[in-house]
């Protein structure tokens, strides 16, 4: 398994359906619309709601998506939707090449990284970012717009709806930031630098993450100063990445347990009947938690 959150290709068939999300809407009037990543499918639903029908490409985490290889199904999928929703970055690159490749023209196709201007070697993980994705909310409640009809005041008021929860969660970013800014912190691998730079906290062993995150084994010295400062009890938190747990990581999170420095763990990947805002709120509440532990703790 490699670094990143990986992915598995939906129902064998390419796509997965969102089940029931377009039950009061016929289907000549529904947005057929096309997510590469589940998050996004989940943004999509909470906008167009009944008038929008979601498929979604990747869904769990079995595959890479930077070697993720669509089928033909998933081909069929890009040709047949109205709108396509990537995120961009190179995080799923098969779907620029699916669409270039497609004779859809007529599709809106957003990308998240061009939404927010998003520039080399920038993070690409923009969902733990509430202000990238109150942008990404705003590119596609325009699209669904357009095409929804007498559906479009509806889709404003789920837009605006979500919006509110955004800046909820946005506003208890600002608020711990002020109880927790600073306090220094570690990570196995960089996937969560939006929300832990947000909250200004203090990242230690940026050089670590960068290897693991590039599927290259850390340095010697690279793995000592990170132990080092697990022994010492140096760090108030450690974050992992839930779906890739390497014997490397297992280690850290031991260092970790016997200094009683908290840890918490954090997929790349929606959770299944969550919403983005849900998921969010608890990663908050994981964070939260952990820093306000004694910072003093030291190994019994």
């Amino acid at each position: 398994m490699t670094r990143r959150s990986v992915f598995a290709l939906c129902a064998g068939a390419g796509v997965a359906v969102h089940i029931g999300c377009a039950a009061k809407a016929s289907a000549a009037t529904l947005v057929r619309v096309l997510a590469a990543e589940a998050v996004w499918r989940d943004i999509a639903l909470q906008i167009g709601g009944d008038a929008v029908a979601v498929d979604c490409v990747m869904t769990s985490a079995d595959l890479d998506p930077h070697l993720f290889e669509p089928t033909p199904a998933t081909a069929r999928a890009v040709s047949s939707a109205a709108v396509l929703i990537a995120n961009g970055g190179g995080y799923d690159a098969w779907m620029d090449r699916l669409v270039d490749a497609g004779k859809n023209s007529g599709a809106r196709y957003i990308r998240i990284s061009d939404v927010v201007g998003w520039r080399e070697p920038g993070n690409t993980h923009f969902w733990y970012d509430p202000a990238i994705v109150r942008q990404a909310v705003g590119a596609i409640a325009s699209a669904f717009s357009v095409r929804a009809g007498d559906a479009a005041p509806a889709i404003a008021a789920r837009t605006e709806t979500l919006l509110r929860d955004i800046d909820a969660i946005a506003a208890r970013i600002r608020v711990m930031r002020t109880r927790f800014s600073g306090a220094r912190v570690a990570a196995t691998e960089p996937f969560l630098d939006q929300l832990l730079n947000a909250l200004g906290l203090d990242e230690a062993h940026a050089a670590f993450q960068r290897s693991v995150m590039n599927d290259v084994e850390p340095g010697p010295a690279d793995v000592a100063a990170f132990e080092s400062d697990l022994r010492g009890g140096r760090l108030r938190m450690l974050v992992y990445n839930a779906q890739t747990v390497t014997p490397a990581t297992t280690r850290l999170l031991s260092l970790a347990g016997a200094a009683r420095i908290p840890t918490i763990s954090v997929s790349e990947t929606l959770p299944s009947k969550l919403r983005w805002q849900d998921w969010m709120g608890g990663i908050l509440d994981q964070i939260e938690h952990a820093l306000s532990v004694d910072a003093n703790r030291r190994p019994a």
